[in-house]
């Protein structure tokens, strides 16, 4: 089984200044924030930077359509222009500027106050600009959002304590709440097929659209990454990580919390899910699509927890800032390079052994 470092699989890497937190790729460029409030991007084809601009606050989340970036920063919504990095408008929220979504009604942007008192987070709500950076309505909501998706002109988002479901939002209803079959918090989520995927802190995953939802019981553990693709793959912290029935409803063990699962390039081409996952040390496990058995690998010593890929092309971002560019040619053939080096390992130990055997006679 091959093994080696992220850089070495690399086709380049590059840094941000601070942990990376948000990664995109779109078309023939490479986008990444920081913890620190950089924001930046590179041209994938070349390698080389286009912009760079830097904020005072983290940069939380980003969507991209037609051509322009929408960051969550700070207190703060921004619209920038990807070619050339120009900042078109800023809008500034009450509280932190948690998630954001584009949509077809406008700008989604979820908000959160945290209390140091308390411990925990208050006076949230939902947020709706104009392409223009125009403030459209305003709807305060009960507890933290962890998710944010739209479907039609609605806003689904997952809730954690005290309502532990769902709400939806839309323009002429404003914020209405729905219960689940469980009554656990939500901790993670992510676009699905007309409507959302979510993840509880019981291991519970829920699908949601805006006909209904379905819950169900998916492993030990608080579910910490979604993906989906032909069907979903959910990992715990508990470091299952388990695929649904048109994947092949096989389950993994990683042996570390799972901080991220995409779909990615596969080294024998096509593709294979990637999963990344922690315990003392980072370990990039790529699983075969449909039966879960690992293909290869990638090695590194810190924890990465943001990506993004497209067909071929996987982009990853670690804590220290640096972001990895990982292309399946460039994989499969560095792939090959390490299986012979590993034959003329052997080769020469069985040679070695040999020569061993002949000075003890």
């Amino acid at each position: 089984m091959a093994t080696g470092s992220l850089e070495f699989y690399a086709s380049f890497v590059r840094k941000v200044d601070g942990p990376c937190s948000i990664i995109c790729i779109e078309e023939d460029v490479m986008v990444a924030g920081s913890r620190n409030g950089e924001l930046s991007t590179w041209e994938i084809s070349s390698g080389s930077k286009k912009w760079s601009l830097e904020f005072d606050g983290h940069c939380s989340s980003a969507d991209i359509n037609d051509g322009l970036v929408f960051l969550s920063e700070s207190d703060n919504l921004h619209c920038i222009e990807i070619e050339y990095g120009e900042l078109l408008w800023s809008s500034e929220l009450e509280g932190s500027c948690d998630l954001v979504k584009f949509s077809n009604e406008g700008i989604w942007v979820t908000s959160s106050v945290y209390s140091l008192e308390i411990q925990d987070y208050y006076d949230s709500a939902v947020w709706l600009f104009d392409y223009q950076g125009g403030l459209m309505e305003k709807w305060s909501i009960e507890g933290r959002a962890w998710s944010l998706d739209s479907v039609s002109q609605a806003a689904i988002i997952g809730l954690s304590r005290p309502k532990c479901g769902y709400c939806t939002v839309t323009r002429e209803e404003g914020v209405k709440y729905h219960s689940l079959d469980i009554s656990s918090p939500v901790t993670v989520g992510m676009s699905s097929h007309k409507g959302a995927l979510l993840g509880h802190s019981d291991g519970s995953m829920s699908h949601v659209t805006m006909d209904g939802s379905y819950s169900t019981s998916i492993g030990e553990g608080s579910v910490s990454a979604l993906s989906m693709h032909e069907d979903w793959v959910i990992g715990m912290d508990s470091g299952e990580l388990v695929s649904g029935d048109n994947m092949g409803s096989w389950k993994v063990e990683l042996g570390g919390i799972v901080d991220l699962v995409k779909l990615g390039p596969s080294p024998d081409g096509g593709s294979c899910v990637w999963a990344s996952s922690w315990s003392d040390s980072c370990k990039l496990s790529l699983l075969e699509t449909h039966s879960g058995l690992e293909k290869m690998k990638i090695l590194h010593g810190d924890r990465v927890s943001v990506g993004s890929s497209v067909p071929g092309i996987i982009a990853l971002g670690d804590n220290c800032g640096r972001v990895f560019l990982l292309e399946d040619e460039v994989i499969g053939r560095r792939r090959n390079q390490v299986d012979r080096n590993l034959d003329d390992d052997k080769k020469s130990e069985l040679l070695r052994r040999k020569i061993r055997e002949l000075r003890m006679k």
